[in-house]
């Protein structure tokens, strides 16, 4: 299921380093990944479960209900690879971490790989 063939271009480390610090921001319990509960607590009121679903279905590849910190820079460098441009990328993990809304991508190609339990 998906596309494994989802182009990917590397982030500059400048880039790949905001990314690293959002998911930072996100994995409350610093169990090195990003649960549903996380978000919605970073969220709050802003549309938080609309936004977890929207985030949750754009990231977690494997479909296991968390997100690692390889699938969240694997999302950040196939948005690169897709033609956006990295001050957009930047743009985009500053509205997140600020509380807004999750904004979709809609040029992406699919990177969802099936999940082993379903």
């Amino acid at each position: 299921m998906g596309n494994k063939a989802a182009k990917t271009t590397p982030l500059t480390e400048g880039t790949k380093q905001r990314a690293v610090e959002v998911f930072e921001h996100f994995d409350l319990d610093k169990s090195h990944s990003i649960e549903k509960d996380e978000c919605i607590k970073h969220w709050k009121s802003n549309f938080s479960k609309l936004n977890t679903m929207a985030m949750f279905e754009a990231v977690d590849a494997n479909g296991d209900g968390t997100i690692e910190l390889d699938e969240w820079i694997a999302f950040w460098e196939i948005v690169k690879g897709a033609g956006h441009d990295e001050e957009e990328i930047l743009e985009e993990l500053d509205n997140i971490i600020s509380g807004g809304s999750w904004v979709g991508f809609d040029n992406l190609p699919l990177a969802k790989t099936k999940s082993k339990s379903g």
